[in-house]
């Protein structure tokens, strides 16, 4: 069994304010296609789908164990998986706008963790503790970048 020797959830909820415009339109669209008795599978496929999405990247869970830097949508849908073998390096902002990796997951944070590759390609993620993340890394023998 794999120790897991970090772990963080985020949560930011104000996601779903800033799509209430398409709820509500799609809540309309839904009432009139109802009531004209036709599109009223396409209509509620569209908003359970905008509340799907709205769900999952308003929330993702990151945890390291000693294999490989785990991130995962809330959903699980949205999902990446950094074998620790496999990175050649990371970096560490204060600012969680400071990074932006070929895949990203930013949410609003205290920092973010950006990590390179073997391949030459890049993964970030925010952070509330990015010198908790740097420390798990360094303990694993993944070189901190300048």
């Amino acid at each position: 069994m794999r120790a897991l020797l970090y772990e963080e959830r985020f949560s930011v909820r104000w996601i779903f304010l800033l799509l209430i415009p398409a709820f509500v339109a799609l809540g309309v669209g839904l009432y009139f296609a109802y009531q004209e008795g036709q599109g009223l599978w396409g209509v509620g496929t569209g908003l359970i789908i905008t509340l799907l999405l709205a769900f999952e990247v308003s929330n993702f869970r990151l945890t390291i164990d000693e294999r490989a830097v785990k991130i995962r949508g809330g959903l699980g849908l949205i999902r990446i998986t950094v074998p620790i073998d496999e990175i050649k390096s990371f970096y560490v902002a204060h600012d969680w706008k400071a990074c932006s990796g070929f895949v990203h997951f930013n949410l609003p944070a205290k920092g973010c963790v950006l990590i390179r590759k073997r391949n030459g390609k890049t993964v970030s993620f925010s952070t509330n503790n990015p010198e908790e993340v740097a420390r798990v890394l360094v303990t694993l023998g993944v070189p901190r970048a300048p």
